[in-house]
């Protein structure tokens, strides 16, 4: 959600500062992790609710309508795929501009968006296939995004994915979160803007937390204790620098570049990891695999001799703006990225999808996971986000770090 306060001295360090710290070992990193380290973070009771009302209602009565139809035969799987399928634009996505983002709920005209989510609830009406597929990913996910993930939705372990949520849904059983949100990590933070990525582990499964950023909650739900200690380190970080929100918001990261990702992108009501080994998890090391590639082809870029110098020629005969464009274009969209890996999930996934600390302009960032289980085990006090922006300002030069205290 788009943040109205007033601007905050950015808490990013000078170039001076820079530093980075050897990641710790394999040992520490097993000695870090927990078992289900939010399922502390579940439990709250009296939050208040979404601010939209009606998109939370419209999308509601879309998955109610899809959850009643009846399960498709051989015959029907065979047919061709309906309207609300194979021309799934009914939903609007979202600009991949970030300048001017907020959250889903408010890019959309709320008339609009409540008749194009009665036109697929009829279609969903029809068929059962219409809510399942690769539908969801084609509406609600950032145009960029869906671009270099489409061929992950047309494999056969994310048809199984789909084929088991409508199997979860059509039994009655609650997923967070809803439809629309759980691809809102790309949203707002669009491949070309990456800097930073928070690799999470699932969805809060508690009523109302989750919204499809790892670690964030929205507007007017309480704060989960594992962002309460990313806050608390952040205060001892930055100090007076770095006032924490009332809020669990994290949009304003995303905005800036921070990617947050989880590993499992849905999870059953009130059953942390319920939905670990369905199907997320390829598809998350999917995205996690684009971004490293992306950044090793900034880093092939920059370190060629003939692309320096057709860069110099070029930037020669252009403007500042013209010339900071061209260089990003050249080294595929990004200078560098780094990826916060807290606990040994996250560190896992990411050795997984094959990025590690030889990944060429990739830094990686290992600890504890903040959870109040494991917080005081080396999450506290990792210093991670000056590293973070140390190893930026190097690469994007100054104020190319994180504004951290921007919620």
């Amino acid at each position: 959600m788009a943040s109205t306060s007033a601007p905050k001295r950015p808490l990013s360090p000078s170039v001076s500062q820079a530093s980075s710290a050897p990641s710790p070992s394999a040992k520490r990193i097993r000695e870090a992790s927990v078992t289900g380290p939010d399922d502390i973070d579940g439990v709250l009771d009296g939050v208040d609710g979404f601010d939209d009302e009606a998109l939370i209602e419209a999308a509601s009565e879309i998955e109610e309508a899809a959850s009643s139809s009846p399960a498709n035969s051989q015959s029907q799987q065979s047919q061709p795929r309906s309207k609300a399928t194979s021309t799934a634009g009914t939903l609007a996505r979202a600009p991949t501009k970030t300048s001017s983002a907020s959250s889903f709920g408010t890019q959309i005209n709320g008339d609009a968006l409540l008749e194009a989510a009665s036109e697929v609830e009829e279609e969903a009406s029809r068929s059962p296939l219409s809510h399942g597929d690769e539908a969801v990913e084609r509406q609600t996910m950032d145009k960029e995004w869906f671009d270099r993930m489409e061929g992950e939705t047309k494999k056969p372990y994310f048809k199984q994915l789909k084929t088991f949520l409508a199997g979860e849904r059509a039994s009655g059983k609650t997923i967070y979160p809803p439809a629309h949100l759980i691809h809102s990590w790309s949203r707002l933070t669009p491949l070309h803007t990456v800097k930073v990525v928070v690799v999470g582990q699932d969805p809060y499964h508690g009523p109302k937390q989750a919204c499809g950023h790892s670690f964030s909650v929205q507007k007017g739900v309480a704060v989960p204790a594992s962002l309460k200690n990313i806050y608390k380190e952040l205060s001892t970080e930055y100090g007076d620098q770095f006032q924490q929100p009332k809020h669990g918001c994290l949009d304003g990261w995303a905005k800036q570049g921070v990617l947050l990702l989880n590993a499992c992108l849905t999870v059953q009501a009130g059953q942390a990891a319920s939905h670990h080994g369905k199907g997320w998890e390829p598809f998350t090391k999917a995205v996690l695999k684009i971004i490293a590639d992306e950044a090793s082809k900034g880093a092939t870029a920059k370190n060629s001799k003939l692309a320096s110098m057709f860069s110099k020629q070029q930037q020669q005969q252009q403007s500042p703006p013209q010339k900071d464009k061209k260089a990003s274009d050249e080294q595929g969209g990004t200078k560098g990225v780094v990826f916060l890996a807290w606990g040994l999930p996250a560190a896992k996934s990411l050795a997984e999808a094959g990025i590690t600390d030889k990944t060429p302009n990739v830094l990686i960032l290992r600890s504890a996971h903040p959870s109040p289980l494991s917080a005081h085990r080396g999450f506290l006090g990792n210093g991670h986000f000056k590293k973070a922006n140390d190893w930026l300002q190097e690469r994007y030069g100054p104020g190319g770090g994180i504004d951290w205290g921007k919620l």
